[in-house]
């Protein structure tokens, strides 16, 4: 009897500890950011990821890295291409595809319930202008799945989505908030004021260092591109837009652990 005891403890034991490492992370640890090459910084994994949401995240942001791989081949060949066709007028000795493409990661939140990085491109691949882009990865560390904007602001909002490609290939998921460029418009300068266009999108993001949501507007036609500049929303300004309680109280919860820790 005493046996049998034993091991049903045993069982219950080791299904508690199974069910706990199942848990979502209350925040997560990234491994420090590498570079895929010289001035090009890759997508940081979570460190010993326990749960499948973190296994699924670091699946994603692995194969991000390996598309931006195939994305730097190209962008190389199509520099190379356009430095050919200048011929003589060429610059001597210049190789063409140095500092073709520049990348910057900035981890921006770890927990709670989600992860955010975002990616700053500068690319010249031979094209007519140089690009810019922004690309946020918003992860929901309970599921593992880029965070659905849409499930997180009102309907009251009269929010859309909206989503294209950026240079590497990514599809960006964006969100269409007509209180958003109306902030736009009224932040903008003179030259900048009929840059964003009705309906104009935005790639989201929370930032733990500053306890704002961050809107970015996305897809401006690439010779008003400079306009688009961030709107830092504070957690009353977002909530007044409809953003998710859940969302602005882990922005919240995140500031405070990173004023804490500078301190």
């Amino acid at each position: 009897m005493k046996k049998m005891k034993t091991a049903v403890l045993l069982i219950l034991v080791l299904s508690t500890a199974s069910l706990a490492s199942a848990q979502p992370s209350d925040s997560v640890t990234l491994e420090p950011v590498k570079q895929l090459r010289k001035g090009v910084d890759a997508w940081p994994l979570i460190a010993n990821p326990t749960t499948p949401a973190e296994q699924h995240i670091n699946a994603t942001l692995s194969r991000l890295n390996q598309r931006m791989q195939q994305s730097l081949r190209d962008c190389d060949q199509s520099a190379r291409d356009a430095f050919k066709e200048l011929g003589s007028d060429a610059p001597k000795g210049q190789d063409p595809t140095a500092d073709d493409w520049q990348r910057t990661i900035k981890v921006t939140m770890t927990g709670p319930l989600f992860l955010s990085i975002v990616a700053s491109d500068d690319t010249s691949c031979g094209g007519a202008h140089p690009d810019t882009d922004t690309l946020a990865m918003v992860f929901d560390l309970t599921t593992g799945r880029p965070a659905n904007w849409m499930n997180l602001i009102a309907k009251s909002a009269n929010a859309s989505s909206h989503s294209d490609s950026i240079t590497d290939g990514t599809t960006v998921g964006a969100l269409i908030v007509p209180a958003l460029r109306a902030i736009s418009v009224a932040k903008a300068d003179k030259d900048c004021k009929d840059a964003f266009e009705d309906p104009q999108s935005y790639q989201i993001w929370p930032d733990a260092r500053s306890g704002t949501l961050v809107a970015e507007p996305f897809d401006l036609p690439h010779v008003v591109a400079a306009c688009a500049d961030d709107l830092a929303l504070t957690i009353d300004q977002a909530r007044k837009l409809g953003f998710d309680e859940a969302l602005l109280t882990a922005i919240a919860t995140a500031h405070r652990r990173n004023t804490s820790a500078q301190r």
